[in-house]
């Protein structure tokens, strides 16, 4: 929730896109209620614009939902959704499962869930990998996974079409401590090309060590990226 949300400044909104509401609830909130199942027990971190805390109590609007919440601040646009994770990176803890999650979209996957259940059941010492969810596209607008015969993940790329399989803003990684082991790896990579760092692109170095990645379709999908789809949305009876 660290963006500009300037396409929306732009359009004329005054209310940061995280805290703009639909059907009653903000958008932040429908985001992560795509996850939100019974007998998982979630813990929440949002990283938002100090701007957007002094302007508009951003920190409050979340707390009032989630009052148990860490909220951490940038003053100023980051590289990439990898380093604004790591704004985060002290409550992050080692052996917890982690989901990172954009604010402006909202989905259904059961087989999501199904696997993340899976995965806590799992030792510790076992445990390893991630999800992706996807649906399908040939719009480079969007980040994608390739599959193999096997149906695991072999490769993702950003902005670039390697099969049908689009990616959606959430990724799921199997253990704190390997996700924040790979997001420094890519930070610290000496000839990264991408204009930003992409958590997409964070499953390379799994799939590299041999860790396995798997794809879960969705059921639904809604994105309220712009101000042109949320209307879509915000036009209904």
């Amino acid at each position: 929730m660290a963006g500009e949300g300037s396409r929306f400044v732009n359009a004329g909104w005054t209310t940061p896109k995280p805290l703009i509401e639909l059907n009653g609830q903000p958008l932040f909130k429908h985001a992560i209620n795509s996850v939100v199942t019974k007998g998982i027990e979630m813990k929440y971190s949002f990283i938002v614009r100090h701007e957007h805390i002094e302007k508009y109590g951003i920190d409050k609007g979340i707390k009032s939902f989630l009052p148990t919440a860490n909220i951490f601040s940038v003053v100023k646009t980051t590289r990439g959704a990898v380093e604004t994770c790591l704004m985060a990176e002290s409550a992050i803890i080692d052996d917890d499962a982690v989901i990172v999650m954009d604010c402006d979209m909202e989905f259904r996957s059961v087989k999501l869930i199904e696997i993340i259940k899976q995965q806590l059941s799992q030792p510790m010492e076992e445990a390893n990998g991630g999800v992706l969810i996807s649906f399908e596209s040939d719009q480079p607008k969007y980040s994608y996974a390739e599959v193999g015969e096997d149906g695991y993940v072999v490769r993702t790329a950003e902005k670039e079409v390697i099969s049908s399989h689009a990616l959606c803003g959430a990724y799921f990684f199997s253990t704190g401590r390997r996700f924040k082991e790979i997001a420094h790896q890519l930070l610290n990579e000496p000839e990264f090309k991408k204009p930003e760092y992409y958590v997409s692109l964070l499953y390379n170095y799994m799939l590299a060590a041999g860790e396995k990645v798997q794809l879960a379709p969705m059921e639904e999908y809604y994105s309220y990226g712009t101000p042109e789809e949320l209307s879509q949305y915000l036009q209904r009876p």
